[in-house]
Formats: structure tokens, sequence, C-alpha cells
């Protein structure tokens, strides 16, 4: 297999198909995720990206402040 396109693979020999494959009603896939903790770590990621952008802004503001009094 040779990975194109990040999440796409080609196969250059081909294909088997499977004899044995089914989908079967009333099952559910299980995942490799925790939800609960995937949602806990975007919350956490969001604050602190907040957080980031707010102290920007109060540097910014800081900085043109400091500006404005040096030119006056």
């Amino acid at each position: 297999m040779i990975r194109e396109d990040g999440v796409m693979f080609r196969v250059d020999a081909g294909t088997e198909p499977s004899d044995t494959a089914r989908v079967l009603q009333g099952f559910v896939e299980n995942s490799n995720v925790n939800p609960i903790a995937q949602i806990a770590r975007m919350i956490e990621v969001q604050r602190a990206y907040e957080l980031g952008q707010s102290f920007l802004k109060t540097e910014d503001e800081r900085i043109r402040t400091a500006m404005k009094s040096l030119m006056t």
C-alpha cells in the first residue's frame, strides 16, 4: 500500500475480496477515541487559545498606549 493525500492509500497489486465479511444489524462499531476525554481536551485547548488571544490583545493595547505617550 502506498499512502496518498494523507489518509488515502493506493494498492498496485490489486485487492482481494473477503468471502466472510458480514454487516450485522444491531451492533455498534467500537472506536479508539474516548469522546468525553476528547471534548474535555477541546475545551482545555479552546481556553488556552482564548487566554493567549487575551494576552496578545492586552500587550497590543499596552504598546499602543506607550507609543501614544512617547509621541506627545
